[in-house]
């Protein structure tokens, strides 16, 4: 819940502090006194990306901050540490810098727990802490879209709902899928000859990604075998064949130094070098002869080698491509073919698996749209019996469920239908209800969710605007039951509903003519201010002039709320 909060130089506000406890709070005040600029203020803080129209003083920073006890809520916890702050701290504060930048524009800084973090992280939070109900929300009740979020919200189907939209997500992706591949087939049909054809052409190719690279090696050989023919002769000659070649002497040493080492066992002993220098120079010998008749190329392999070499080059210029390019495209070309040859197997096996995604996603449809209708039939009673407690004694409320094809969200469509009066056939919402009939329509729908909602704090700002008599009681008593579940803080002119304050505050406007300003002023009532707390609840039933009347009025209204919240 929210436990304190801190507002500096926002708007009418130089500074203030208050300390917010569990229950139900009420801020009231004269109209225009700036009681909504605290809440504006509370959201500037969590939502809101600020103007330049949020400054009290221009040379001065707003600073906003707000310490809330964290909730036992495992989503809160989850989405808490996914964003970096895991910790065994009790409080969460959150605080605001908003400045100008020297030539203009705002500086917007927010900390949590003191340390930097993004506006996204913030508000992805505070969506588990407060929730803001105002007019707006009332004409949220019209959008088309916000009762099938009720429905789901009172049900709990959230798992359920996101379980069917995974299974309908993978149903559109089998149909896309097989959508894509039946134009790939109708593509294939119309190139189909030509592919074969280039195929065909590739096959008898018989491609290999190393064989341009020894053609090309045999190419350089036979252009330059003359030279080499010649130079390995001259080897063969120095090595071997000539007289005084280097074998015929590397004989005559062995010769000398094995009748040196007869006369003579002192001399070098270089019998076993000199012979594994000829066995070296007759291998020699042999590579070269091997060589040289490799070199012996004739006339027949030449012309082979280039009419291979010219079929690779004009493949590759006829593909834009190089070897490994062709290489590749033949793989393409086979796959293509082949997915043509079995085209009828590949639709049925596609086929077959968007029958089941879609058996699964139906059957998924089904059982929350079960859910929904059983859900559907306890929310609409139990909001019609707090309408009756609403002084709408004869409102019906109907929740009208269509089945509609299939959709992310699933496959109903759901519609509120009010009616306020005997003899009026419920409509839509949107059709019939007038501010007040919504106001207690919003009042009774926040009453049955706050069971089921798991937010610690709900903040109403005026949402009996247009109210009065026995109805502002009436919802006195609504807002005070919510407050038996979570926080809650409201901002309201009618002494009915402030009536049922466990925490009062009262909001005045300070204009000060000699520094040509003007101040919000928050004051809150304290347990032994009793008789001030009663003579605010006659000045807001009675206005200016506060009669004794008023103030004894005040004090029935006062007594019966604590009475009736103690029953």
């Amino acid at each position: 819940m929210l436990k304190h909060l801190t507002i500096s130089n926002y708007k009418l506000i130089d500074h203030i502090e208050c300390d917010f406890f569990s229950g139900l709070t009420v801020l009231t005040g004269e109209t225009g006194a700036g009681k909504s600029v605290i809440l504006s203020a509370l959201i500037t803080l969590l939502e809101g990306k600020p103007g330049a129209d949020i400054f009290h003083d221009e040379k001065h920073p707003v600073i906003i901050s707000a310490i809330f006890s964290l909730p036992q809520n495992p989503s809160f916890q989850s989405r808490l540490n996914d964003s970096g702050f895991a910790g065994n701290q009790d409080e969460l504060i959150l605080r605001r810098h908003i400045s100008i930048k020297n030539r203009g524009g705002i500086n917007n800084r927010i900390y949590l727990n003191d340390q930097p973090t993004t506006g996204n992280t913030v508000t992805a939070l505070s969506a588990h802490l407060v929730e803001f109900v105002d007019q707006h929300q009332q004409q949220s009740l019209r959008n088309p879209r916000e009762p099938l979020r009720l429905v789901d919200a009172f049900g709990g189907l959230a798992l359920m709902q996101e379980e069917y939209k995974n299974l309908f997500h993978k149903h559109q992706e089998q149909e896309l899928k097989l959508e894509q591949w039946s134009q790939k087939i109708s593509e294939a049909a119309r190139q189909m000859d030509y592919y074969t054809h280039q195929l065909t052409e590739l096959n008898e190719a018989c491609l290999d990604p190393q064989e341009e690279e020894e053609l090309q090696a045999q190419r350089q050989q036979y252009q330059q075998s003359g030279k080499l023919q010649e130079l390995t002769r001259e080897a063969e000659e120095i090595s071997y064949s000539n007289n005084n070649s280097i074998i015929d002497n590397c004989y005559r040493l062995l010769e000398i130094s094995t009748e040196l080492s007869r006369l003579d066992n002192s001399a070098p002993k270089a019998e076993e070098t000199l012979t594994e220098i000829i066995d070296s120079l007759q291998e020699i010998y042999k590579a070269n002869q091997s060589y040289l008749a490799r070199l012996d190329i004739d006339e027949q392999t030449i012309e082979e080698t280039e009419e291979r070499l010219a079929i690779l080059e004009r493949l590759k210029r006829k593909f834009a491509t190089d070897i490994n390019g062709l290489i590749e495209l033949h793989k393409e070309l086979e796959g293509k073919v082949k997915s043509w040859e079995n085209r009828d197997t590949e639709k049925e096996r596609l086929t077959h698996e968007l029958v089941q995604k879609r058996e699964k996603m139906l059957k998924a449809a089904e059982k929350l749209s079960l859910a929904r209708r059983k859900q559907g039939e306890i929310l609409a009673r139990t909001v019609t019996k707090h309408l009756h407690d609403l002084n709408l004694a004869q409102a019906r409320f109907i929740i009208k469920r269509e089945a509609i094809p299939c959709s992310a969200a699933g496959m109903d469509k759901i519609t509120f239908l009010f009616s306020a009066n005997p003899g009026e056939a419920p409509a839509p919402i949107g059709d019939i209800a007038s501010g007040g009939e919504l106001s207690r329509l919003l009042l009774a729908l926040k009453t049955t969710l706050a069971h089921h909602y798991q937010l610690p704090t709900m903040i109403f700002d005026e949402v009996d605007t247009g109210l009065g008599g026995g109805t502002a009681a009436a919802v006195g008593r609504k807002i005070a039951d919510i407050a038996k579940n979570c926080q809650v803080i409201t901002v309201t002119h009618l002494p009915q509903v402030a009536a049922f304050a466990d925490q009062h505050f009262v909001i005045d406007k300070l204009i000060c003519p000699e520094k040509e300003e003007t101040k919000i002023q928050i004051s809150e009532f304290t347990p032994d201010q009793e008789p001030e707390r009663i003579r605010e609840l006659a000045r807001m039933g009675s206005g200016e002039e506060i009669t004794k009347e008023a103030e004894k009025h005040a004090g029935v209204l006062r007594k019966e709320a604590l009475k009736d919240k103690t029953e």
